[in-house]
């Protein structure tokens, strides 16, 4: 074979792996909101397959489900909590720490 022609071939078989693979800026976006839309059969694929491959994005993947499935609990459960409110003095002192920041 020659190297015009492997050239070619790994060429075709990359750019290939590049429709069928996701970043992981895609895969994160699609780890975020796979809870909330439905992402369809092809994205799920390609984002499970990504997932298989980088251990960064399966964690992110894997604390975006706790968090979903925590704030869905915290959301139907929170009869036994008391409203969390801050008080005046935090409210300024927080409005204070951040104008400070900003100036």
């Amino acid at each position: 074979m020659s190297g015009k022609k492997l050239a070619r071939i790994v060429s075709t078989m990359m750019n290939l792996m590049h429709k069928i693979m996701l970043s992981c800026k895609q895969a994160t976006f699609y780890s975020s909101i796979k809870s909330f839309h439905n992402i369809g059969w092809l994205k799920k694929q390609q984002l499970n397959i990504h997932l298989m491959m980088c251990s960064g994005c399966k964690a992110f993947d894997q604390q975006s489900d706790l968090i979903d499935k925590s704030m869905e609990y915290f959301s139907t459960n929170d009869t036994h909590l008391s409203p969390l409110t801050l008080s005046k003095e935090k409210k300024a002192a927080i409005k204070k720490s951040v104008n400070q920041l900003i100036k």
